[in-house]
């Protein structure tokens, strides 16, 4: 027995590999690769983005931020197919419409280094990974077809944002077992969390799902960090059908705690960047017992995990992020009786701006690897490797074609590999 998280990206089995629905769209998926191939050499071939100098909405975004409210609005969309391998070949669409405010309550209440975050989010479409029967989503943006509320939470910053307070519905993965750099990618076993994250924790909250919740940070110095948190632990407020208005409280709690080391990240500094994390949590709830035929309970969860990713080569003259940049990261937890993913790795290389005359560009490729409980017999481990680059077509439009190929489905030989191919596109307002 495996938890929700898996079961749900599992999905039905279909009879045979291919059915007559499948042979039909195949000529579909083709025309799409020939699509995805052209436009990325087109794209490659325009040379240096626009020189755009604010998109027409900016003025009105300054006038508000000045007035005390940042608005934020963005919409992404994963146009995803598997021409060969898995159960069946589909082209699948997911798209993620999300809207928040943040008002400055220190302009606009007088209430220094106090602000509020409201925000909410449309998700539509359906998950390829039903199709394929693999574990790990092509697509982490897809996450059910329903409106729901998100974020609502204070934040109050103190000793000259030396020390942070965040309060109310947040989600706990967006800010730990995260990295910025994860975002280059469209898969969900790196974008956003190590996919172990909520595959272990079916309490584990991260956007589009928000709980109760509170975090602390202080960063002593430039270059440390710590950050502590409490938050709810209850899956059932995930549900599609409670819109995120669910305000229950869980059966239990998740604290978690990270020490990290951000190197040569401060204003001014010369030398090449990297951050470290080292983080562990317990999740005070009931899971699922593996070994137990009968699906029975037992209380407590922990684990662990590592990030590392450093700069390694920055182009001559490059006062940014140009260059290349590796990583890697690493959960473990110690008990295969709760957790689906005892261990669970993830690796790989970005670097910005890898065309020249493209300096905002990103390219990805990542590596996958989630190891199986011993107690899931016969699943042993799923791998995936994905390639990727975005294309920043102008300041607020993103165009990212991607590969993905998921080795043993499912984490089982009984499905051939599977070919994911694909774009991702992105507009922030």
């Amino acid at each position: 027995m495996i938890s929700r998280h898996s079961r749900s990206r599992l999905g039905k089995v279909y009879e045979g590999c291919l059915d007559h629905t499948a042979l039909r769209i195949q000529p579909a998926l083709r025309y799409a690769l020939r699509l995805l191939l052209t436009t990325l050499a087109s794209l490659t071939l325009l040379g240096a983005p626009p020189a755009v100098a604010e998109a027409p909405w900016d003025a009105w975004r300054t006038k508000a931020v000045e007035a005390g409210v940042t608005p934020k609005l963005t919409y992404v969309t994963d146009l995803l197919g598997n021409p060969t391998g898995g159960q069946s070949q589909r082209l699948r669409y997911a798209g993620d419409l999300s809207v928040g405010l943040s008002f400055d309550l220190q302009t606009l209440a007088k209430l220094p280094g106090l602000k509020f975050h409201l925000s909410g989010t449309w998700r539509s479409g359906k998950d390829l990974s039903q199709d394929i029967g693999n574990t790990f989503p092509p697509a982490q943006i897809f996450g059910g077809d329903t409106v729901r509320l998100y974020q609502m939470a204070f934040e109050q910053s103190l000793l000259d944002e030396r020390v942070s307070i965040l309060a109310g519905r947040i989600g706990l993965g967006d800010e730990f077992l995260t990295a910025p750099l994860y975002g280059a990618f469209v898969s969900a076993a790196f974008a956003g969390n190590p996919f172990s994250g909520p595959a272990n924790l079916p309490g584990f909250s991260v956007h589009p799902v928000a709980t109760w919740g509170g975090r602390l940070r202080v960063q002593p110095t430039e270059n440390v960090y710590i950050m502590t948190g409490l938050y709810s632990s209850n899956p059932g407020i995930g549900r599609n059908s409670a819109h995120g208005v669910d305000f229950s409280l869980g059966r239990g709690a998740i604290t978690i705690t990270e020490l990290g080391y951000l190197h040569n990240k401060k204003p001014g500094a010369t030398g090449l960047p990297g951050n470290y994390k080292i983080g562990g949590y317990y999740d005070s709830s009931r899971f699922t017992d593996l070994s137990d035929a009968f699906g029975a309970e037992i209380r407590g969860n922990a684990g662990f995990y590592v990030h590392l990713d450093q700069m390694v080569y920055r182009e001559t003259g490059s006062e940014a992020l140009q260059g290349l940049t590796p990583f890697v990261a690493l959960t473990v937890v110690p008990s295969e009786r709760r957790n689906v993913f005892p261990f669970f790795l993830i690796g790989g290389l970005t670097y910005q701006g890898l065309f020249p005359g493209r300096d905002t560009d990103t390219t990805a490729f990542g590596v996958a690897y989630g190891k199986f409980s011993d107690h899931l017999d016969p699943q042993n481990y799923e791998l995936l490797l994905e390639w990727t680059h975005a294309f920043a077509v102008t300041p607020f439009l993103t165009v990212q074609p991607d590969v993905q190929y998921i080795m043993r489905p499912g984490g089982t030989n009984a499905l051939p590999n599977a070919l994911v191919v694909g774009a991702q596109i992105a507009l922030t307002f």
